[in-house]
This record gives structure tokens, C-alpha cells and sequence, in this order.
């Protein structure tokens, strides 16, 4: 087995301290805890692979409390259990999707090896930092014949170097869609979603199925980065994106309202007004957000659904005005001056009192001299809501 610099090192440091802990033990006095400063720096460095220093230091203390009493191999099992559970624990965090991947003392990167074959074959190297470095040259590099071996290192132990090969994988564009593609089918949850953020930073085309197809994993974060390179891919996802809306399930349609929202367009934005009578309410209300994220393009058409949609539609149309903010005041204003329909001008009035603000209070004290009662009354509600918000009692949520 091969170690390097970084490696001695650590293990350097594990010896020392472990030999201190025995030397005060069998000369000062027989204090045992001392080992668990080498078990813990074990278990951070090396994960689950911590474990050997916990054997290391059960056959220690077994030695140096020679002959053992009855207590003693007890002890020297929870070393090794103890370094075990700190070891998974610290393997487990690293690898939560956005977890951070902490290093003690990680050098800067040094310059990159010209040499492609060799550069690849530290792609297989026992230590992460070079794994690390070696992915992030090839990234940089552009290197087709680097896709491979960087795709298998999406499964790598270290989140670290999970993240550099999917970042890396994301720069050499689309020859890469093939491998990612397969790898949003992995069962590790952490290369299905930087699978899907790799392909969201080429925007191919030719990624479009099985992003879609992700949109249906059993994981809420990979779904939702899947939804976004979607998003990323733009026009061309729209077409498929849209159909999913009246063939896929629940979670289908949601990221699909996620994708179509960053998408934005006519299309896209006639297509989320018609989730407002969708029969799950998450989709209902990922639809409202999306249109929020559509901003202003989306009140004409807003307003218009207003007229012919049912209770379902009116207050999702009422909800996505409010979630654009201040933008709609203009739009909402000239609803209630000049529009005929009672439910358009109801459904200004309703939005604006979610809004708030001066400009909206000065609008719906013009409304309190609409012709409809049910109008009147909302712009009444509405103007209290805001003076209590003004007094500090609390009222609309405010949007910028």
C-alpha cells in the first residue's frame, strides 16, 4: 500500500498520540481515556477505516493492564465500538447532499499534470486529495477521455470528491450526457442529484428524457435538481414538460411546475394557471410559486383566468398576484379601474390586500365606491388588514 505525504502524516500524529497515552498510563497513572484523542482523530481522517486504531488501542490497554481483570476486555471492546460509530457517523455527514466536506490542513492545489493518462490513473488513488485534485485538472482540461473514469467517481466515499468529478463532468459537455444520464439510475441518492446538476450545467437536449423520468425519483432533492437542469435546458424541455402535467403523478407534475416556472413563456405560463385546478394541493401551490418566479409576463394572463375559472383557479390566481409583489400593483390597479367582470376586479382587490403597502391602500380606497358589493366589502377587509400590519398587529405578507 502506497501513503503519502498527507497520509504519514495523519498517521504520524495517531502513533504519537497513541504512544504518549500508553507511556502516561504505564508510568503516571493507569488513565485509559487518553486514547480516545487518537480514536477521535481516526475516526474524522479515515471514517469507518478509523476502526484499526481502535483495535490498535484495545491491544494496548490489554497489554498494559497485564494480567487483564475483569473489566478489562470490555473496556478495550468499547475503544473499538466507540471508534466504529464515530467513524460512521463522520462518514455519514459527508455524505448529506450539501454537506459541507471539512479537511484539516487541505493543501492548495498544485499545478496540473499535462499528462492525461497520468491524471486519470490518480482518479484511482487511495488518497482523496488527490482524487480531488486529479478531477478538478481534468474539468478544466476538457478531457473526452476523462468522462469515464470521472463518472465512476461519483460513487467515491468522499463528498468532496463526489462533487469535483460531477463539476468536473458538467465543463466537458455533452459527450458527458451519456454517462450522467446512467448515473440519475444509481441507487446512491448523492450521483443521482449531482447527476442531475452536472446535466443541468451542460443544458443538453439530449438529456431531456431522463431528467424528466427523474422528476418521479423517490428522493424530494434529487426531484428538484432534476426539475432545475430542466430548467436550465430551457425551450426545448417545455413540449415534454407540459405533457407530463396531465399524464405524470403528483411529483412529476410538481417539478414539472418548478421547471416551467424558470422557463417562463406563454406556454409555459398557460400551462401553470391550469394546475390551479389540480387535484393535489402541492401541485397547486408549486404552481402559484411558479408563477411568482414567471413575474410580471404572467398578470395578463392571470388576470384573465380570473373570468373563467372556478374557485380553485381564482384563488390560485389571487395567491400567484400577491407572490409577484409590488410589479402587479399597476396591472391590478387598472383591473379594478376598468374592467367589467365583478370577479377580475374582486380578485385585484383580494391581491391587493395580500401586497400591501401605501400604493395598494391607495387603490383599494378607491374600490370601496365599486359598484359590487362583494368588492366593496373585500377592499374594506383588506384596508383593515394593512392599518393592523401599520399598527404592528399583524396583516398581509408584504412582497417585494
Amino acid at each position: 500500500m502506497r501513503f503519502t505525504g498527507p497520509t504519514w502524516g495523519r498517521l504520524a500524529i495517531i502513533a504519537l498520540i497513541m504512544g504518549l497515552s500508553a507511556l502516561f498510563f504505564a508510568a503516571v497513572t493507569p488513565h485509559a481515556d487518553l486514547f480516545y484523542l487518537a480514536l477521535i482523530l481516526a475516526a474524522f481522517w479515515y471514517r469507518r477505516r478509523g476502526v484499526y486504531a481502535g483495535v490498535l488501542a484495545a491491544a494496548l490497554y490489554v497489554a498494559l493492564e497485564f494480567p487483564p481483570g475483569p473489566g478489562t476486555f470490555a473496556r478495550a471492546a468499547f475503544f473499538i465500538a466507540v471508534t466504529y460509530l464515530l467513524g460512521y457517523l463522520f462518514e455519514n455527514a459527508g455524505e448529506q447532499p450539501g454537506a459541507l466536506h471539512l479537511r484539516i490542513g487541505e493543501p492548495t492545489l498544485a499545478a496540473c499534470d499535462p499528462d492525461t493518462k497520468r491524471l486519470i490513473s490518480r482518479l484511482s488513488s487511495r488518497d482523496p486529495e488527490v482524487r480531488y485534485q486529479a478531477a478538478t485538472c481534468l474539468g478544466d482540461a476538457r478531457e473526452p477521455a476523462a468522462i469515464g473514469p470521472l463518472a465512476a467517481l461519483l460513487s467515491d466515499p468522499e463528498s468532496g470528491v463526489r462533487w469535483k468529478a460531477a463539476e468536473a463532468l458538467g465543463k466537458l459537455g455533452p459527450p458527458a450526457v451519456g454517462p450522467l444520464t446512467e448515473s440519475l439510475k444509481n441507487g446512491n441518492i448523492d450521483v443521482r442529484w449531482m447527476a442531475a446538476v452536472a446535466l443541468g450545467d451542460i443544458a443538453d437536449p439530449a438529456a431531456i428524457p431522463p431528467l424528466v423520468a427523474a422528476l418521479n425519483d423517490e428522493d424530494t432533492y434529487v426531484r428538484s435538481r432534476a426539475a432545475l437542469a430542466l430548467a436550465a435546458i430551457g425551450k426545448p424541455a417545455e413540449e415534454m414538460l407540459i405533457a407530463t402535467l396531465s399524464t405524470g403523478c403528483e411529483q412529476v407534475r410538481w417539478g414539472a411546475a418548478l421547471a416551467l416556472g424558470r422557463i417562463g413563456g406563454d406556454d409555459a405560463i398557460s400551462a401553470l394557471i391550469g394546475l390551479f385546478s389540480d387535484p393535489d394541493d402541492d401541485v397547486r401551490r408549486r404552481a402559484v410559486s411558479a408563477l411568482g418566479d414567471a413575474g410580471e409576463a404572467a398578470i395578463p394572463a392571470l388576470l384573465e383566468a380570473i373570468q373563467t375559472g372556478g374557485p380553485y383557479v381564482r384563488e390560485g390566481v389571487t395567491a400567484a398576484l400577491s407572490r409577484i409583489g409590488r410589479p402587479a400593483i399597476s396591472a391590478l390597479a387598472s383591473a379594478l379601474c376598468t374592467d367589467n367582470d365583478p370577479r377580475v376586479r374582486l380578485g385585484a382587490t383580494l391581491a391587493l390586500g395580500r401586497i400591501g403597502g401605501p400604493a395598494a391602500a391607495d387603490i383599494l380606497i378607491e374600490a370601496l365606491e365599486d359598484e359590487d358589493e362583494d368588492v366593496r366589502r373585500t377592499a374594506k377587509e383588506a384596508l383593515r388588514g394593512i392599518r393592523r400590519h401599520n399598527s404592528g398587529e399583524g396583516a398581509p405578507e408584504l412582497h417585494d
